[in-house]
């Protein structure tokens, strides 16, 4: 109860909110700073981070929002998923979920169809047997290969380095953005999901400018 209620803390007030011109955008209200500055990888691009819980019926719904902005975005923009556990064991195990995704090189056949699998067909993917299974089916991995990934050390690595980012962004809620390292964004402080994506906008071109200095 207490994941959902923080994931589901991210849009309580979506429709308390009008979409405000990106002129109107202010920091402390649409959007605010990071608890802590991450360095970007490349100062000459933009670094957008989209921070997600599979089990987050929210995150759910902003998915095919942030994909359709994916195929628009600028060409020195960089978009990365970080998947959030929210403290809970489930969400530890689709956080291994999704990296052990990346790592098999099979993203594209597992992301969306895991979502859809948890929130369309309300299926308990929340264990690794669950999760084995269901790539299996879904994309053909063999159970040994899966085990191996899902509880080796690249995995591991990826999980933990994604944990740290949290607690240095001061991330507690999903869905949110992170951009450039420095700024965020989510449904509440920007009023629904679709203003979610103007602001996002918004702060690219903010640290764009910013990273040329």
């Amino acid at each position: 109860m207490r994941v959902f209620l923080r994931c589901l803390f991210a849009c309580l007030t979506l429709a308390a909110f009008t979409c405000a011109a990106a002129d109107e955008f202010k920091q402390g209200d649409q959007y605010k700073e990071v608890r802590d500055r991450q360095p970007v990888p490349d100062k000459k691009r933009v670094q957008v981070e989209e921070i997600f819980w599979y089990g987050c019926q929210h995150c759910y719904h902003f998915d095919p929002i942030i994909e359709a902005w994916k195929k628009t975005k600028a060409g020195d923009v960089d978009f990365v998923r970080i998947p959030n556990s929210l403290g809970s064991p489930a969400g530890v195990v689709h956080q291994k979920a999704f990296y052990t995704a990346e790592a098999l090189g099979i993203g594209d056949k597992i992301h969306a169809p895991l979502f859809a699998g948890i929130h369309e067909k309300h299926l308990p993917l929340y264990t690794q047997d669950a999760i084995r299974l269901f790539f299996n089916q879904q994309a053909g991995v063999m159970p040994d290969v899966f085990d191996a990934t899902f509880s080796g050390f690249a995995v591991d690595s990826r999980v933990r380095r994604a944990d740290g980012l949290m607690k240095a962004y001061g991330i507690a809620s999903v869905p949110a953005i992170v951009v450039g390292g420095k700024y965020t964004t989510n449904a509440t402080m920007a009023g629904n999901f679709e203003n979610m994506i103007k602001v996002t906008d918004f702060l690219v071109d903010k640290v764009r400018q910013e990273q040329k200095k």
